[in-house]
């Protein structure tokens, strides 16, 4: 892999044109940017404002999933400010999510966000995609001290990556309808909780052994996720004007993404940055992150959602809390 990847880049150079077109406004999301109260401890993850935010939605008879899509973005487009802020598709949605996040944090602050990505002509531009180290099934770590999410915040303080703009987006939309592929992810959560809990069949009639607490650790934890509520993720990272180090600066940002791994399943994020010889990949794929699209999207609990959109509590100069 690292082979090929010697002749794919992995940022394309914006043109006036392709600057016009990304910077576009989608015009179907509404920006609410949040302010977390000053010296205050936050929920360690927002469990009861992903539930109640939530919204199931289908048609054809169940069938189809139209569940609104929300997203979460942290924005570092100035080294001297990170923009906190939620994306959603009406005008209710908006509602409720100021007052559910009002009623889990009381005194956090809210102001309109934005919109639009600062692109300017002859920037260099590269997204970095998230995805799941291991099986759908197996969970990631869910028991935190503080929100995780400060983690994620530490690598963008003021002082790093001056030379960067970069914005993390995670977007979930609820698993509804589609019973197919509901009935084959419970199938394969089934069969992978049994296979652990199972006797180890060894090389030699003497070798055979049952399971050991870790596996039947990761069977409960496997069955407790198929049991729960699940959601569609999709988690990219989008760097501007790195030229040559996009790739570097990706890797840097979603190492605080580790704190996310479980020690018990092996669960954890992986990251890749899209590359290509040709500009229209790299190109379509920050289109979609401006576009707040779910693409490739992989499944996790409601409470491994709670966790990943936690506001961060932590004292940072380029964070800036409600008064």
């Amino acid at each position: 892999m690292d082979f090929f990847n010697r002749f794919r880049d992995s940022y394309v150079r914006l043109d006036n044109p392709t600057v016009q077109r990304l910077s576009q406004p989608n015009q179907e999301f509404r920006f609410v940017e949040v302010h977390p109260p000053a010296d205050q401890d936050l929920p360690v993850s927002l469990d009861r404002f992903v539930k109640t935010v939530t919204e199931y939605q289908t048609q054809l008879l169940g069938i189809k999933n139209t569940s609104p899509v929300i997203g979460y973005e942290i924005q570092r487009f100035t080294p001297e400010k990170i923009r906190l802020q939620f994306a959603v598709p009406t005008a209710r949605l908006e509602r409720k999510l100021r007052t559910q996040l009002n009623e889990q944090i009381p005194g956090i602050g809210f102001e309109t966000g934005t919109r639009e990505l600062p692109l300017n002509k002859g920037d260099t531009v590269g997204l970095g995609v998230l995805s799941l180290r291991r099986k759908e099934v197996y969970p990631l770590e869910t028991e935190f001290e503080a929100p995780p999410i400060n983690s994620v915040v530490t690598a963008l303080h003021r002082h790093a990556m001056r030379d960067s703009r970069i914005a993390i987006q995670v977007l979930f939309k609820p698993v509804a309808g589609q019973p197919v592929q509901r009935r084959l992810w419970h199938r394969e959560a089934s069969r992978e909780s049994r296979n652990l809990r199972s006797e180890k069949v060894g090389m030699l009639p003497w070798s055979d052994r049952d399971a050991t607490p870790r596996e039947k650790q990761q069977a409960r934890q496997i069955d407790s996720k198929a049991g729960s509520p699940r959601f569609h993720v999709s988690i990219r990272i989008l760097v501007v004007g790195a030229a040559e180090y996009t790739a570097s600066r990706i890797k840097e940002v979603s190492g605080g993404f580790n704190i996310f791994t479980n020690p018990d399943t092996g669960q954890g994020y992986q990251t890749r940055a899209v590359r290509s010889i040709r500009d229209k990949p790299i190109i379509n794929s920050v289109e979609q992150f401006r576009n707040r699209r779910l693409k490739q999207p992989f499944q996790i609990s409601a409470v491994e959602l709670a966790g990943l959109v936690s506001i961060p509590d932590r004292e940072q100069e380029n964070i800036e809390t409600s008064v």
